[in-house]
């Protein structure tokens, strides 16, 4: 059982968002008209998308009841959500489910946060205000071409409102029998005529899930997290984001001690663990007068997890820069570069150890896809190539080719 309540003041600068429409109002046309990003990492029509792609839009977020992202993303069809524990969750599609899913890429705001380590995404540290998403894309199959080798299974990709749509005073709380205390705080803003910003901070106490016999688990979890947006126009032509978060908890689980070597004796134990971390992200856009646009991002994101088996620290720097251009009247090309540079340093203990135990991992990558209109309206090609190279295996290439039909408007 939970209790919530939520108020919103808005400033009087603060216009309604026309994305903040009732869905209800919305023609069956009008919604498979709404703009996604995932699939060609550019604005397109959800009709002409060639993917399996499902959008949970903010209207879904409100009605849902959900408190966090696993939760929401239980709506998705062919997306398998199983929560472990009262801190940790097994997410993938296509049935290749597993609490390290590392096939499925997971993003927020353009920020990827796969861990390596583990070989999947950390979905306690994952704490997004859901009012503050303006929608969730969730492609199921291959999205490798623009995406890379981790999104083998699919692409989750969290894109939160501007600043702009956030204005005024937000206050959220909340408690219940498992989800004991929530709340929310957030302040929105503008600087000047041109900029927009918003701070929040959010908490929350998850208690212990009980096991079977009705015991205790020791496995609750408690997050405090804060952060910051920023987006600006330079020029009618050139627009900047600045975004970061930092976040600070704790939460349990059971793990397998060794006991004893000798005599080998393992036994079932209870352990704490501390969570610590944060980003910081930039991205500039300049579009051109055809419509084609270019954009770079830059991030830093960095994150502490002491315990329960091992205690790691990563520190993970990216660049991403990417050019999207119309060729005459029928080819809509995207292309772009990337790097991203991840360092750990990891304590291993009696029940788990890394060999080395630092290590620094380089992946550079490198893409194109061409969308070819054979029919206006009606037929798409697509075509493009993803290539990769990372220190385990060396290049990788991840080709792909796509076709969509929209036999009638």
């Amino acid at each position: 059982m939970v209790l919530a309540a939520t108020a919103r003041v808005p400033r009087s600068i603060a216009q309604e968002s026309p994305r903040s429409r009732d869905l209800g109002d919305l023609s069956i046309e009008e919604l498979m008209n709404e703009s996604v990003t995932s699939v060609s990492k550019r604005e397109q029509k959800l009709s002409q998308a060639a993917a399996a792609l499902f959008v949970i839009n903010q209207e879904d977020i409100r009605r849902s009841g959900a408190l966090n992202i696993p939760d929401l993303l239980r709506m998705v069809p062919g997306l398998d959500v199983a929560q472990i524990n009262s801190n940790t969750w097994a997410i993938s599609a296509r049935g290749f489910n597993h609490q390290l899913s590392d096939k499925l890429l997971v993003l927020i705001d353009g920020r990827a946060v796969y861990t390596p380590t583990v070989g999947g995404v950390n979905w306690d540290t994952q704490d997004v205000p859901l009012e503050d998403i303006e929608r969730i894309e969730v492609i199921r199959g291959p999205g490798a071409t623009v995406w890379g080798a981790n999104a083998v299974n699919g692409v989750i990709n969290v894109i939160t409102k501007q600043a702009r749509d956030t204005q005024g005073v937000l206050a959220t709380a909340g408690g219940g029998t498992q989800d004991q205390a929530f709340g929310t705080t957030q302040y929105g803003g503008k600087i000047g005529a041109d900029a927009s910003y918003r701070v929040f901070t959010k908490y929350l106490d998850h208690r212990d899930l009980p096991d079977l016999t009705g015991g205790d688990t020791n496995d609750g979890w408690h997050l405090l997290h804060g952060g910051f947006r920023v987006d600006g126009s330079l020029s009618g032509s050139d627009s900047l984001t600045a975004q970061g978060d930092i976040y600070s908890g704790s939460e349990g689980a059971v793990i397998e001690h060794v006991a004893s070597i000798s005599p080998p004796v393992n036994e079932s134990v209870q352990r704490r663990s501390d969570l610590s971390g944060g980003n910081i992200l930039g991205r500039w856009n300049h579009v051109l007068a055809n419509g084609s646009d270019t954009t770079v991002q830059v991030y830093f994101d960095r994150y502490l997890r002491l315990g329960p088996s091992t205690f790691e620290a990563r520190n993970t720097a990216d660049f991403d820069f990417q050019q999207h251009q119309r060729l005459g009247s029928r080819q809509d090309v995207v292309w772009g570069a990337g790097y991203r540079r991840s360092a750990d340093q990891i304590a291993g203990t009696i029940d788990g150890a890394f060999i080395p135990a630092d290590r620094t991992m380089q992946l550079f990558s490198a893409f194109i896809q061409d969308e070819i209109t054979l029919a206006p309206e009606r037929v798409f090609l697509t075509l493009g190539t993803k290539l990769e190279h990372n220190a385990f295996t060396g290049f990788e290439l991840g080709p792909s080719i796509r076709m969509s039909w929209t036999p009638s408007a």
